[in-house]
């Protein structure tokens, strides 16, 4: 579950500091399965003013520590049956792999394409493109890996 590689803890950095999003939603808790103690890592870190926002899928993993990086955290179920219009500037979706078993991918494109902007992806999954506010896709290569910048109408 942790996740190490170098070239995303940098493309996540990276499209907060490109984009300068105001919201953030971290969709499966990214700085959480890198093991991150702050909202800075290699150098790089998050301004305390951007709202953080984690969607956790491995609830049953805890250190108090999260609660001070992250301005909310919700479990999967509860952010599939939200029902606000909280809109997101960014949403990053690193690692889908690891949590595809345990939650509907589907539901979670769909949702986080509702309610966000941009969405950053380590993992290009099809349906991303289907959905109703979709413009479009640019893919980022970093060294040997590549990341995908979805975009969605607002």
């Amino acid at each position: 579950m942790i996740l190490k590689n170098e070239n995303s803890i940098y493309m996540f950095y990276e499209a907060i500091e490109q984009l300068e999003p105001e919201k953030i939603l971290d969709v499966g808790m990214f700085l959480k399965r890198t093991g991150a103690v702050s909202r800075k890592v290699m150098s790089r870190d998050i301004p305390e003013d951007r709202q953080l926002t984690g969607i956790d899928f491995f609830p049953e993993l805890t250190f108090p520590v999260w609660n001070m990086i992250y301005d909310q955290i919700e479990t999967a179920e509860s952010y599939y049956k939200k029902q606000d219009t909280e809109k997101y500037d960014l949403a990053v979706v690193f690692g889908a792999e690891d949590f595809q078993k345990r939650v509907s991918m589907d539901k979670i494109i769909t949702k986080t394409a509702d309610v966000s902007k941009y969405v950053l992806l380590d993992q290009w999954i099809p349906a991303w493109k289907n959905q109703k506010r979709f413009i479009r896709a640019t893919d980022i290569k970093v060294e040997n890996d590549i990341y995908f910048l979805a975009m969605f109408e607002e």
